[in-house]
């Protein structure tokens, strides 16, 4: 349906509109009409039709043909197939290491004690929690300045947008953080939007790795310089998002923020560290759930264990799992992609490995597959070799 309904103006801005009777009117109308009647005989056919017919089996398996639909959907959301066992055992890897690193920062310096209560008490405990709104969006903020600040020391080539921090509105308090991308040419920033409501709710520990993953040198870093790359680069590279790539280079940032010395204290360096023993329970959790025969309850279970995260938001997480297969996982094989290809760039190149031409080289191809990726490193590794 148009907006343009009502005489409204279509010229007119947003920002007027919202102050201008005739749009609201017609805006409501519209919603009376078309949009409420809609919403409602969907609502009718979910709950007097769908829900009838649809399986009662939590597992993406479940479907006809079903043994075959989860490999499939991780090659199309990682763009490499990784088998489902593989999937598994990389996460129980991956979150024993990194409970390894928790239980070393509790024990220097929290007094040691058990990680799993120790995750949970960050996000509880008024000591680790914030004041107020202005101190929450102050210390991402300041974080925000500090990041930037540090990015010539890991790139040669910045997007030319910045990007700004800002508390959700109103309406969207409940947020839990997203991104929001510059423009093309650049003269508009993009937007990291945070949630400031319930501060004392709030833990300080995960603030940092949130906006580096969304930020710098994360989402609007990569994602702003694929869009200003112009013809450099095929359309497709510029605007199309690969999960394994996007989220794999996101979550390699956080990481990467820690090489910088931009978790100036253990507390943020353990909000790194649950950022990331999330990603990597993913793991465990999607697969067991689609291909393991897990039961919600146990996957309930295990995340309960490897993360501080509310049991609300626990059910809601998992969810997200059910619903949506696989794609959990692209975060961190994504990551650890991007850091096998680091590796084989430094022992191959030695004392000639330049961390920022790798960084740029990794970015500077858009969004593009895994496997595109892996030969535009190796071209890159050959090129400095050569003495290019």
């Amino acid at each position: 349906c148009s907006l343009a309904k009502g005489g409204i103006i279509a010229a007119q801005g947003p920002a007027l509109r919202s102050d201008d009777a005739a749009f609201s009117e017609a805006a409501e109308q519209i919603y009376n009409e078309e949009i409420a009647p809609a919403l409602n005989r969907f609502a009718d056919f979910i709950e007097n039709e769908y829900l009838g017919e649809a399986r009662e089996t939590l597992a993406v398996s479940g479907n006809p043909n079903g043994e075959a639909c989860y490999p499939a959907l991780v090659r199309g959301f990682v763009t490499v197939g990784v088998p489902a066992e593989e999937i598994h055992a990389v996460g129980l890897e991956q979150v024993a290491e990194i409970r390894e690193e928790i239980q070393v920062t509790l024990d220097e310096h929290f007094g040691g004690g058990d990680v799993s209560e120790f995750l949970r008490r960050v996000n509880e405990d008024p000591a680790f929690t914030f004041d107020t709104e202005e101190a929450v969006l102050q210390y991402s903020t300041d974080a925000l300045d500090a990041v930037k600040a540090a990015m010539p020391y890991a790139f040669g080539v910045l997007p030319k947008a910045d990007v700004l921090v800002k508390p959700y509105p109103e309406f969207a308090e409940s947020g839990s953080g997203e991104y929001h991308s510059s423009s093309e040419d650049g003269s508009r920033p993009g937007i990291f939007y945070i949630a400031v409501a319930d501060p004392t709710g709030r833990s300080i520990s995960n603030q940092l790795a949130t906006l580096h993953h969304e930020t710098f040198p994360g989402h609007h870093l990569q994602g702003a310089i694929a869009l200003e790359l112009g013809d450099q680069q095929h359309p497709l590279a510029r605007y199309l998002w690969n999960s394994g790539y996007g989220e794999g280079w996101a979550l390699y940032s956080e990481r990467l923020a820690d090489e910088l010395g931009l978790y100036p204290t253990p507390l943020d360096r353990i909000g790194l560290y649950s950022d990331q023993i999330a990603r990597a329970s993913r793991l465990v959790m999607d697969s067991g759930l689609h291909t393991l025969g897990w039961t919600r309850q146990q996957t309930v279970d295990y995340m309960m264990a490897n993360s501080g995260w509310a049991p609300v938001d626990i059910q809601n997480e998992i969810d997200r799992y059910i619903s949506w297969p696989a794609q959990a996982t692209s975060y961190m094989l994504g990551m650890i992609e991007i850091r096998r290809l680091r590796t084989l760039a430094e022992e191959t190149l030695g004392d000639n490995f330049d961390l920022r031409g790798f960084h740029d080289r990794v970015v500077g191809m858009g969004s593009i597959t895994l496997p595109m990726l892996e030969e535009s490193i190796e071209v890159w590794i050959a090129e400095q070799q050569a003495g290019g």
